[in-house]
Order: structure tokens, then C-alpha cells, then sequence
């Protein structure tokens, strides 16, 4: 490999902390090193009003230290959180949903990075409101018309 050296400083990739509209750009199904939890790793992508980005790591662990931060997840994504019911989080159901969040930022090596502080609450009409529950189809009588069941595809 062949390249022309820089004396250019890594650039930084954080934004002021604040409260940002986030997106969930991917959502993996893991399990947490240090509890043997299960946990969701998301990627996020933040923006600011002037247009600027910055890539925020979040995880949802499933202890029950870390439940609080579960139930303000999915309030900031529209659900009604019941005390006591069990719920199943799909990470594939996540990608691509926007929430709000408050970020603050952190030092790690050298290098400033956003963290998640808060998910917060979706701002009126921000079409964060969960998606509505599958219905069961009701069930349909046979139909006895000779011409309905010669459009039949067998």
C-alpha cells in the first residue's frame, strides 16, 4: 500500500451537547460482555439544526438495573410503558425510527464522543407514535357463486 502522509489532525466527530434528533441506522441483537445479558446495539446518527452529524453508540441491556433506560427508550419511541408487562424488542423493528435524545459529551483516549444522557419524549406530531398492533383478520365466509370460484388462481 502505497499513500501520501498528513500532519492534519484526525477530525472530530461530536456535536455540542444538546438535544438531537436521532435515527436508528442499525440495530444488532448481542448479548452484553459483562452481565451475559441480552442486549440491542444501536447505531445512531445525531443531527443538528445546521445540518452537522455525528455517529452515537447506544446499548439496551435487559437487567434490571438497566430497565429504567429501556422504558425511556420506548417512551421516546412513542409506546405507552406498563409497569410489570413484559415486553419483546426486536432490533430489526428499530432501524430506520427517529427519536429525540439529549447527548452529552465524553473524553475516551484523547477524543471527544457523544453519549446518550436521556431519551426524551416525541415533540407533538413528530410521527414517532408506535406502529399499530397486527390485527387478527376475521374470518370469511366460503363463497358458493360459480363465476367467484372460477377466478381462483388452482
Amino acid at each position: 500500500m502505497k499513500y501520501t502522509s498528513s500532519n492534519e489532525a484526525p477530525k472530530s466527530y461530536h456535536l455540542p451537547a444538546g438535544d438531537y434528533s436521532v435515527t436508528i441506522v442499525e440495530a444488532s441483537e448481542t448479548v452484553s460482555r459483562s452481565t451475559g445479558a441480552d442486549m440491542i446495539k444501536l447505531t445512531l446518527d445525531a443531527e443538528a439544526p445546521d445540518g452537522a452529524t455525528a455517529k452515537v453508540f447506544d446499548y439496551l441491556v435487559a437487567s434490571a438495573s438497566s430497565a429504567w433506560k429501556i422504558d425511556a427508550f420506548r417512551r421516546a419511541l412513542g409506546h405507552e410503558v406498563v409497569q410489570g408487562e413484559p415486553v419483546e424488542l426486536a432490533a430489526e423493528d428499530l432501524i430506520g425510527r427517529t427519536l429525540r435524545a439529549r447527548l452529552k459529551v465524553e473524553e475516551f483516549n484523547g477524543r471527544a464522543n457523544n453519549k446518550v444522557e436521556a431519551w426524551l419524549a416525541p415533540l407533538a406530531g413528530s410521527g414517532n407514535a408506535p406502529a399499530p398492533a397486527p390485527r387478527a383478520s376475521a374470518p370469511t365466509a366460503p363463497t358458493t357463486k360459480k363465476e367467484d370460484s372460477a377466478i381462483e388462481p388452482f
